[in-house]
C-alpha cells in the first residue's frame, strides 16, 4: 500500500516536471525526452503525418477538421522550435 502511494507521487511529480517545461517531448513510446534529442523530430514528424491522415479523412468544416488543424498547428511549431534547437546544438 506503502508503495504505491510513493508511485502515485512520483507520478504527479513528474507530470508537473513534465507539463512545467515546454523542452521536454513526450514519445509514442512513452519516454520523455529533450526536444533536442535525436528521438524528437522523427517522433514530431510521424505524429504530424498520421493527425494529417485523420484530419484528411473528416469532412471539410467539421469540428473534428478544425480541431485536427489545431493540433497540427501546434505540433509544427514544436517541430520548427527542435529543429531550431538541434541546430544550434551542431
Amino acid at each position: 500500500m506503502h508503495r504505491d502511494i510513493l508511485k502515485q507521487k512520483l507520478r504527479r511529480i513528474m507530470s508537473e516536471v513534465v507539463s512545467s517545461n515546454p523542452e521536454h517531448h513526450r514519445c509514442l513510446s512513452g519516454d520523455v525526452v529533450t526536444l533536442d534529442s535525436p528521438k524528437c523530430i522523427p517522433d514530431i514528424e510521424f505524429r504530424i503525418d498520421d493527425l494529417k491522415a485523420c484530419r484528411d479523412d473528416c469532412d471539410t468544416r467539421s469540428d473534428s477538421r478544425v480541431h485536427y488543424n489545431g493540433m497540427l498547428k501546434v505540433l509544427r511549431r514544436k517541430l520548427r522550435h527542435a529543429r531550431k534547437l538541434q541546430d544550434q546544438g551542431s
